[in-house]
């Protein structure tokens, strides 16, 4: 009986098509890795199927059932050879055995009667008449089309197996290089090429000595193709209630050859995202890549996601971007961006403070108002003089203003305190950098200068309002009947980063590389607090010890030499810098200078099994100086609880970090494997020692030679499963380090697991569907014991129907437990029903946002000394019907 029930299961699976396997290879039975195996169906509307031998000759081709086929394999210096095979075949597998022609070619041109496939070294070239039928709209039509090449809802899209990162259009950077505009929007009918780069580099002759993983697809056009407009016009309004929910969005984007423009305008207070990561990516800029270990001034991820975890928000955004070539060796690039912003947040949280053996409860409820505005204007020339030379320069202006408001209730032993914090800062930044890049005559060398400036004007206020004195004994108030204590920052950063590199190609199996630079980074920090009592006075606490006035100056010189050879399928680069690290300070009491020389040694390894099949081992010394804010030798007010000062005298920290990846991707087996050993010791600490009185702290930090040990693995497996695609990951971290509290000293322990499960269709004859399990665990050992668990079931739906109809669902259910074996679960659901005609412009759109109306989120979390369950208010259920036009 379950032999006939499972015969009756997978029977109508099976006769969806049918799988010839084999093996290409040479006359003496060597694998001919990398042979192309094409099979061309013999009758209309079926589609053109495409496979590449791996590492051990293999091949997998799934064939329409009752579909006849012509499968030809060529190979690099071999003599074609074809299969026929009728409509009814019934063999599963075939070994082709190639013959040498004798004959050295460049490449392979793969011939059939349509037009052909050409496959270089690191190039696959499809020429697209040889797949488009002419009733395709967009160029992700075309690419669905096209063997070997996946493309996602999302629109990104991966080639056998590996994500495209960067989209040319005739070898231009499209629109920032994303391909989801690329994909949506590009019309088929333009399409004449479409080319596949491995190992990209912007920079052509870097290519030989980057280390490069990028992979670029490159559109060729049709010459008569090559100018097009093309955007979206979105606007919504709320249908089942009487809230005042609307969007409103545009997208409009113009392209020819020398001239690229785009506009994203968006007005909305759903939470809604105001741009897509793709769109994100194509306005950044400022700091170059060859300069690590400055942050990125401007966080553009906030536009980038959703945020409904507040009861109110309302967004306004513009942004332009634009590309013109002047000539033949200039390329202008420029962007600016304009945004809004007002959020309501609400959220009460349950906090438990960990004093030795003493513990202290807190209910707080925090309810906050931010305003904020922002302003970004940016340009890069691009110039190449010659095809050896070539030259970036960005620049990048930024203005911002913040305006918090956050009211605090605390209820403690049965106290409540109430506290108004207002918070205001006006800032500037501009950074810019200037990259050289040169080939000589004797193409074995090449070098590389790059100079990177940043400036960065910040003026935080703050301002504490309560009717009842706090953090007595850590702050020198004066008795009132309404406390008013304000804080005054001005800093101010500035940095110049220098870098020349040069690149010797002694051979092709070593390489020499020289690298001269410096870092130069400056703060000038001051930090005022006073109180204003309701008399007119002034306390100003400098007479107690606040009140800080730093000028800071870290400058880091270094000269390092890498050497990169490869030993057959392994190529190692071991590198030893000198850096001569001075770092100075001047303070209203003390001046503090020091100087250190250290040796940082690097090793960078990899061994590529096969093409798709790798190790790679990584390894690094490094010191990190204190900045300006640990250095601070008196105290500042941090928060309505919280005291900090710094520690004049700190040195640096000194660590080791060292990872190993492992990466497998096999088309054949359908499977895809990524896992990530990663290892940081720090054996000279920098760590705030902390005294907590009820809720109230004082922090400073010191330089300790306590060892702090951090491991984390994390691991991605996906194997493909007749037209399912199963994905299992995990994430595992150990971290210990010494901490002092209350003068006790304790070993501490934050250990993190996370298993996920997910299943999700992998056809496009079929409906997307995606069903999900993670489970997370948290534990923290120290003065006390606690863990939490989280449990996450989600469930994805994209399923068209009726021709014309979309219909869109994600759910999501999180339990929650803590160490008290307390439970929560919060549910949230979303839904899209949309409706458009085929090539017609018009969409139609019913949505609903959070439908099952839940108001909360629910969260458990836990520091060294703090342990929180907090509930946050999100916004409600949301209806709305929305009309968009796509040109």
């Amino acid at each position: 009986m379950r032999k006939f029930l499972f015969i009756l299961i997978i029977s109508p699976l099976l006769s969806f098509s049918q799988t010839l396997i084999g093996v290409v290879q040479d006359s003496l039975g060597n694998p001919l890795q990398n042979a192309n195996v094409i099979a061309k169906p013999l009758v209309e509307k079926a589609g053109l199927k495409f496979s590449i031998a791996d590492h051990l000759g293999r091949y997998k081709l799934e064939l329409e059932k009752d579909t006849p086929y012509e499968v030809k394999v060529s190979y690099l210096g071999f003599k074609e050879e074809v299969l026929q095979l009728p409509a009814n075949f019934t063999i599963r597998e075939h070994i082709f055995n190639l013959k040498e022609t004798g004959q050295e070619l460049k490449e392979i041109v793969i011939n059939y009667d349509y037009q052909p496939v050409i496959v270089k070294k690191d190039t696959l070239i499809y020429d697209v008449k040889a797949f488009a039928n002419g009733n395709e709209r967009k160029m992700k039509e075309v690419l669905e089309k096209m063997p070997g090449v996946e493309v996602a809802k999302d629109g990104s899209v991966t080639v056998q197996g590996k994500k495209v990162t960067k989209m040319l259009v005739e070898g231009k950077s499209f629109f920032g290089g994303g391909t989801k505009l690329a994909v949506e929007n590009i019309p088929a009918d333009a399409l004449d090429k479409v080319e596949v780069i491995d190992n990209f580099n912007e920079v052509g002759f870097l290519k030989q000595v980057s280390d490069s993983e990028d992979l670029a697809m490159n559109v060729k056009l049709k010459e008569d193709k090559k100018k097009f407009i093309f955007g979206d016009v979105e606007a919504g309004a709320e249908v089942a209630n009487d809230n005042g929910f609307y969007l409103g969005h545009a997208g409009l984007f113009y392209y020819a050859p020398k001239t690229n423009v785009s506009y994203i305008g968006d007005i909305n207070n759903i939470g809604k995202r105001t741009f897509s990561f793709e769109d994100m990516m194509r306005f950044q800029g400022g700091v170059s890549s060859f300069i690590s270990g400055r942050k990125s001034l401007t966080n553009l991820y906030n536009f980038a996601s959703d945020n409904t975890d507040v009861v109110e928000n309302k967004s306004q955004f513009a942004a332009l971007n634009f590309r013109q070539e002047i000539n033949s060796k200039l390329d202008v690039e420029g962007f600016g961006i304009f945004s809004k912003l007002f959020t309501a947040s609400f959220s009460e949280s349950q906090n438990e403070y960990l004093q030795n053996s003493v513990f202290t409860f807190e209910d707080k409820t925090s309810t906050t108002q931010n305003k904020a505005l922002l302003g970004i204007g940016n340009v890069k020339l691009n110039f190449s003089p010659t095809n050896q030379s070539k030259w970036f320069y960005n620049g990048q202006f930024q203005a911002s203003s913040n305006d918090i408001t956050n009211q605090i209730l605390s209820v403690r032993d049965g106290d409540q305190n109430n506290f108004q914090n207002i918070q205001n800062a006006d800032n500037s930044q501009w950074k810019q950098f200037l990259e050289w890049h040169k080939q000589f005559k004797n193409k074995n060398h090449t070098t590389t200068f790059v100079v990177n400036h940043s400036f960065e004007n910040n003026k935080p206020q703050n301002t504490w309002l309560t009717d009842t004195e706090f953090l007595a004994g850590l702050i020198p108030l004066q008795n009132d009947s309404e406390y008013n204590i304000q804080q005054v920052k001005k800093v101010k950063n500035n940095s110049v980063d220098a870098l020349f590199k040069h690149y010797w190609i002694l051979n092709n199996y070593n390489h020499l590389y020289t690298n001269v630079g410096n870092n130069l980074g400056t703060t000038q920090l001051t930090i005022s607090e006073k109180q204003f009592l309701t008399d007119g006075s002034v306390n100003d606490f400098a007479a107690n010890g606040f009140g800080n006035d730093l000028d800071y100056v870290l400058n880091d010189f270094y000269v390092g030499f890498e050497y990169k050879f490869k030993i057959g399928k392994w190529i190692n680069k071991p590198a030893i810098y000198t850096h001569f690290y001075h770092l100075k300070t001047k303070q209203i009491a003390s001046d503090y200078s020091l100087n250190r020389t250290y040796f940082e040694p690097q090793f960078n390894s990899e061994y590529e099994f096969n093409q798709s099949e790798s190790l790679k081992f990584n390894y690094k010394l490094s010191n990190d100086f204190p900045d300006a804010t640990r250095l601070l030798e008196r105290y500042t007010l941090q928060s309505y609880n919280s005291v900090y000062r710094g520690n004049t005298l700190l040195k640096n920290e000194r660590f080791h970090s060292a990872s190993l990846r492992y990466t497998k991707s096999s088309m054949y087996r359908g499977l895809m494997l990524f896992a990530n050993v990663s290892f940081n010791k720090k054996i000279r600490t920098i760590r705030n020692v902390i005294e907590l009185d009820g809720i109230n702290q004082f922090s400073t930090p010191i330089l300790t030679d306590n060892p702090e040990t951090n491991w984390r693995v994390n691991a991605n497996i996906s194997k493909k499963i007749y037209r399912f695609r199963l994905q299992f990951t995990t994430n595992v971290s150990w971290f210990n380090y010494i901490q002092t509290l209350n003068g006790t000293t304790t070993s501490n322990n934050r250990n993190n697991q996370s298993l996920g499960l997910k299943l999700r269709t992998a056809t496009k004859k079929w409906p997307s569907v995606s069903v999900g399990y993670a489970k997370d665990f948290s534990q923290f050992s120290g003065l006390t014991q606690s863990d939490f668990t989280n449990d996450r079931i989600t469930f994805d739906l994209d399923i068209n129907f009726l021709k014309n109809f979309n219909f869109k669902t994600d759910y999501e259910v999180t339990f929650n437990r803590n160490s008290n074996n307390q439970n929560n679960n919060y549910r949230i659901a979303n839904a899209f029903l949309s409706y458009q005609k085929k090539n017609n412009p018009f969409r139609f759109e019913l949505s609903a946002q959070n439908y099952l109306n839940n108001g909360t989120k629910i969260n458990n979390s836990f520091s060294d000394y703090l342990i929180s369950n907090t509930t946050t208010y999100i916004l409600p259920r949301i209806v709305m019907l929305s009309i968009s036009y796509k040109l």
